[in-house]
């Protein structure tokens, strides 16, 4: 009688156990998104094709035309191909970010950030443009009297920047 009961209740209680786990079908938006960034389009960055021309080339175009504009260039990796930089000159940094979330606009300090990427695409070369920066207003005793604000591009810097590349 006791195995009779012990197995009716085993039947009875593995009708009310379910295993949910997760279920592989194609690629998952995690594994899709890490192979976008590892093909260098990450988040913000547009990507663009030039034809024949050769990362080498792009490269130092890049840098000339990034000098050219007044930016001072912090990162210059010629192996991984990224260029970087930042800065708070105020007529760049307004001209190339819109930090319209902001209230007040008299006294606000931008600060903008440039990442550019330059791989070979076989014929060809990518580059990655991002441009984004923060808005606040801090005064000299450390104090945020303004929050800062994440500013986004206005287009500006990567329309001229691609124009000067296809050249």
């Amino acid at each position: 009688m006791r195995i009779f009961l012990f197995s009716a209740c085993t039947l009875l209680l593995s009708g009310c156990i379910q295993v949910y786990g997760p279920v592989k079908e194609g690629v998952s938006a995690a594994s899709q998104s890490a192979a976008d960034t590892e093909s260098g389009a990450s988040a913000g960055m547009d990507t663009v094709k030039i034809g024949n021309r050769k990362p080498d080339e792009i490269f130092n175009n890049a840098l000339v035309f990034l000098k050219g504009k007044g930016v001072d260039i912090t990162v210059e990796d010629k192996g991984t191909g990224i260029i970087a930089a930042n800065g708070d000159d105020e007529s760049l940094a307004s001209t190339w970010l819109d930090c319209s979330q902001l209230q007040q606009t008299q006294g606000i300090q931008e600060h903008y950030r440039i990442v550019a990427q330059v791989w070979s695409a076989g014929e060809g070369t990518n580059l990655a443009i991002q441009v984004n920066g923060v808005a606040g207003l801090i005064t000299a005793d450390g104090n945020d009297k303004v929050k800062p604000v994440e500013c986004t591009s206005t287009g500006v810097l990567e329309k001229d920047f691609l124009e000067a590349l296809r050249k």
